[in-house]
């Protein structure tokens, strides 16, 4: 250790782990609160979708209104709010987002821990590879405001693992319209085991996205080179893989960088590394994590005191979370339904239930051969109840069957409980 350095006391070693549980535990929090309230939606309760929790769908919606001049469906105000506080605290601290609150992150790092107990050495992937595959979230960035601009639609819902995660209660949207968005998930958690936050690091657009609009903060971490010891334990800390020891001109400015502050709390050199506005003006990590939380918070309280923060559909006024979601006749899937094809949902339609479902818990995405499959029909049964020729492609989905029939979607669905 240099004349200029000193060890870090016992007092700073407690603060760096209350401020370890800190984070976990609000990471802990939100994945637990997306899973629950998520759950009760899907199992027929009143619960937000998992697309109006994900702050990335604000974006997307944004797009579609300047585009086609709609909002996407099954987005809520309540989602623009998340997305734009989420932008607000970029532009404050950076990824303190991805890094102090998102529960897919935190779901990663969860596993993460799991692989540093099963590997003495983790694997790392050559820094070349590892360079070009940390594009791909900004390809998939690209990709899906593209889309979201010229469809109107959220494109990138089935192959989102996060949509997967919120639909783990219903195994047969999971295994339809959700199935490679939990290949993916379950791709992304065996990759977590072994790499560490592999979906934030390879394919996370919303990551890309803050990396991006935080390159404008003042805000990050730094490095005194004087005091550094170069023991490496900040490196070995960074579940993104950083290179905090060797930041250039003794700042952080990796767009990979989620500001987690581990890099900070394992130090064992008193002020080698700290996180703040400049070398001077330095924020202890506990309360830049209180920060995260204020910067995230407060903007949807003042929504909440306004009314603006709605993370529930209409039909669900005055009922509270958790309450039997009756218009969805006990089945979660329906909203989504309703959203996607206009349809009211009213009770007292004149049907009978086919191997459970009702027309309103079929998308419009679901493809011929997926209706049969959910139904438990026959593809010759199927082409049969909505007059179809015996050669129509199975791969064809209800909403453009229905559009080459000429029928609208809802009409061209009840044609099969008729």
């Amino acid at each position: 250790m240099s004349a200029t350095s000193t060890a870090v006391s016992v007092r700073e070693k407690r603060l760096s782990l209350i401020s370890r549980i800190i984070r976990w535990v609000t990471l802990g929090s939100f994945l637990a609160f997306v899973l629950a309230a998520t759950a009760l939606h899907t199992l027929g309760y009143v619960g937000p979708s998992i697309h109006a929790l994900c702050p990335y769908g604000g974006l997307e919606s944004m797009l579609s209104l300047f585009a086609v001049g709609t909002f996407l469906k099954r987005i809520v105000i309540g989602t623009f709010v998340l997305f734009g506080t989420t932008v607000v605290l970029s532009l404050a601290m950076r990824r303190s987002f991805c890094g102090q609150i998102c529960a897919f992150g935190a779901l990663q790092e969860f596993f993460g821990k799991i692989g540093g107990k099963l590997f003495k050495k983790r694997p790392v992937l050559p820094k070349a590879l590892d360079g070009v595959l940390r594009y791909l979230k900004y390809v998939v960035l690209a990709v899906t405001v593209a889309m979201a601009w010229i469809t109107g639609k959220l494109w990138i819902t089935p192959y989102c693992p996060f949509n997967a995660l919120g639909h783990l209660a219903d195994f047969n949207e999971l295994m339809t319209s959700y199935l490679v968005g939990f290949i993916v998930l379950v791709i992304t958690l065996m990759g977590s085991i072994v790499y560490d936050r592999f979906f934030c690091k390879y394919l996370c657009p919303a990551g890309a996205l803050y990396g991006l609009i935080g390159k404008a903060s003042p805000y990050s971490v730094r490095v005194d080179e004087d005091a550094c010891i170069r023991c490496g334990k900040c490196n070995h800390a960074c579940p993104m893989n950083v290179e905090v020891m060797d930041a250039k001109n003794g700042r952080v400015t990796s767009l990979e960088c989620i500001n987690c502050n581990e890099c900070v709390n394992v130090c064992p050199v008193q002020g080698a590394i700290h996180t703040g506005l400049s070398k001077k003006a330095k924020i202890h990590p506990i309360l830049a994590t209180v920060l995260a939380l204020l910067l995230f918070f407060v903007p949807m309280g003042i929504a909440a005191a306004t009314g603006n923060m709605q993370l529930l559909p209409n039909r669900y006024e005055g009922l509270s979370w958790g309450a039997i979601a009756e218009s969805s006749k006990g089945s979660g899937k329906n909203e989504e339904s309703h959203e996607e094809d206009g349809s009211s949902g009213a009770e007292g339609e004149d049907f009978t239930a086919i191997n459970g479902y009702a027309p309103n818990d079929l998308r419009g995405s679901y493809t011929l051969e997926q209706t049969a499959g959910l139904l438990n029909l026959t593809l010759e049964e199927l082409y049969s109840r909505l007059s179809l020729p015996a050669d129509y492609p199975s791969g064809m989905s209800l909403r453009d069957a229905a559009a080459q029939m000429g029928l609208g979607l809802s009409d061209f669905k009840h044609q099969l409980f008729e």
